[in-house]
C-alpha cells in the first residue's frame, strides 16, 4: 500500500497543495512507483489521481478500468467521455495553491506528463509547478528495510569485487591468460549466488577499455595485460519488493605497483571523492542544506586544481534506489544540473572518474543520509590500488 502519510509529509515540506499524477499506457513510471499501480493492470484510458497535503486522494478513472486505482484510498470519480473527463478534473483541482505534476525543465528522468495534458490542466486554472523535489522527497529516500537491503547487496558487491581480483591476480603470477568476459563472469555468478539481481552485466574493464565508462564486455573481451588498469564496476538488489541497489567500483593494476602516471590519477580520485565526503560532512554537521550540484562542484574543483579538466567525462554521483540510478538527488552540476537538497533517507553513489586516452579511473562508493549524516555503505572504501603483491 503506498505511504500515503509520507506523500502528504513531502506535500507540506514542498509548500505545495497537491500532487497530481497522469497517466495512461503506463507511461509514467513515477506515478506507477509512487501510487504502486500495478503493471499487469489494463492502463487503455487516461486516469488522474490528486494526492493532498491534508486529505485522502481523488482519483479519476474509465468506466472499463474502474479498478487500476482500486487499491488507493478516498474517492473514486468513474467517465466515460471525454467532456465527464474534463468536468471530473476541473471539480478536484485545488481552487488556490500550486499543484505538482511529473515535469521537469532540467532532469530528464523525473519529466513524463505531456505538453497536451499540461496546457489542458492550465486552461482549467492549474497553477503548474515540477513535482522534482516531491519526486526526491519520496523516492529518493529509503526507509530502514531499503537500508538493510541495500547494505546486504553492498557486502556482496565488495566480497565479489574482491575474490574477483585474488583469481585473476593468482591467475597472471601463474602466466595464464585472462580475458574480461571471464572476470565478468566471476563476479556474476558470486552475485548470483547470493540471490542478487542487476541490470546489464559487471564490467571488468582492462587497458583501454578502461577509459570508456560504460565499457561493456563483447564475447570473451580483450585479455589482461601487465601493466594494465582493471576497473571492476558492480551494482546488483535482493530479488524482493523495495530491495534497494548497491553500486561500488574499484581499481587494480596488473603489476606491483602502479607507474607515477597511474598513481597521479589514482591520487587524484582518491583526493575527490574524499573531498565530497567531507563537504557532506560539514553540510550536515552545521545544518547547511547541501544540494546535489554543490557536492558536484566541489569534487570536480579537485580534479581541476589537478590538471585534469578535460579529462572529466560525468558527474560525480547518481540516486540510488529500487533502480541503480534512481528519481532522488543526483550529484551533478553540468549534465543536467541538480539543485535539490539532499534530505535524511537519500541514498547516492560517490564516483568521481579521470578518463585519458590509455586508461581511466573511476572510484566509487555509495553513501546514505542517516540520523542526520553522511554513511558510506558497501565495506571500506579503497585507498589504495589493488596490486599483483
Amino acid at each position: 500500500m503506498p505511504d500515503i502519510q509520507k506523500s502528504q509529509k513531502a506535500i507540506r515540506e514542498e509548500g505545495l497543495s497537491a500532487w497530481l499524477f497522469y497517466n495512461v499506457f503506463h507511461r509514467d513510471e513515477i506515478a506507477e512507483l509512487v501510487l504502486e499501480v500495478p503493471a499487469d493492470r489494463s492502463n487503455t484510458r487516461p486516469w488522474v489521481c490528486i494526492l493532498f497535503a491534508d486529505r485522502p486522494p481523488i482519483k479519476i478513472a474509465h468506466v472499463i478500468e474502474p479498478a487500476i486505482l482500486g487499491h488507493l484510498p478516498g474517492e473514486t470519480i468513474l467517465y466515460s467521455t471525454r467532456e465527464e473527463f474534463s468536468r471530473a478534473v476541473a471539480r478536484v483541482l485545488p481552487a488556490n495553491g500550486k499543484v505538482a505534476a511529473d515535469y521537469s525543465t532540467g532532469i530528464p528522468v523525473g519529466s513524463f506528463l505531456d505538453h497536451g495534458m499540461a496546457l489542458f490542466l492550465q486552461s482549467l486554472g492549474a497553477a503548474l509547478v515540477s513535482a522534482e523535489g516531491l519526486v526526491a522527497r519520496y523516492l529518493g529516500t529509503i526507509d530502514r528495510q531499503g537500508r538493510e537491503s541495500h547494505e546486504r547487496a553492498g557486502g556482496v558487491l565488495h566480497a565479489a569485487i574482491h575474490d574477483a581480483w585474488s583469481k585473476l591476480a593468482a591467475a597472471m603470477r601463474e602466466g595464464r591468460a585472462v580475458h574480461e568476459g571471464e572476470a565478468r563472469d566471476w563476479i556474476a555468478r558470486r552475485l548470483s549466488d547470493a540471490g542478487l539481481e542487476y541490470e546489464g552485466h559487471p564490467v571488468a574493464g582492462a587497458g583501454r577499455h578502461t577509459a570508456d565508462p560504460h565499457f561493456a564486455v563483447s564475447g570473451s573481451g580483450a585479455a589482461f595485460g601487465k601493466g594494465d588498469i582493471v576497473q571492476f564496476d558492480v551494482w546488483a538488489r535482493e530479488k524482493s519488493l523495495g530491495a534497494v541497489y548497491a553500486d561500488i567500483s574499484w581499481l587494480g593494476v596488473c603489476a606491483a605497483a602502479p607507474t607515477p602516471a597511474q598513481g597521479q590519477v589514482f591520487e587524484a580520485v582518491i583526493e575527490a571523492r574524499e573531498a565530497a565526503l567531507s563537504f557532506l560532512e560539514r553540510g550536515f554537521a552545521q545544518g547547511t542544506p547541501v544540494r546535489g550540484a554543490d557536492v558536484d562542484r566541489v569534487t570536480r574543483a579537485v580534479l581541476v586544481r589537478r590538471g585534469f579538466e578535460k579529462c572529466i567525462r560525468h558527474r560525480t554521483g547518481h540516486s540510488i534506489g529500487t533502480r541503480v540510478h534512481g528519481f532522488g538527488v543526483n550529484l551533478d552540476s553540468v549534465e543536467f544540473p541538480d539543485e535539490r537538497v539532499i534530505t535524511e533517507g537519500s541514498c547516492f553513489s560517490i564516483e568521481p572518474g579521470i578518463y585519458l586516452e590509455q586508461f581511466g579511473m573511476r572510484t566509487e562508493i555509495d553513501c546514505c543520509i542517516r540520523g542526520g549524516r553522511p554513511e558510506v555503505t558497501g565495506g571500506e572504501r579503497q585507498t589504495a590500488l589493488l596490486t599483483l603483491e
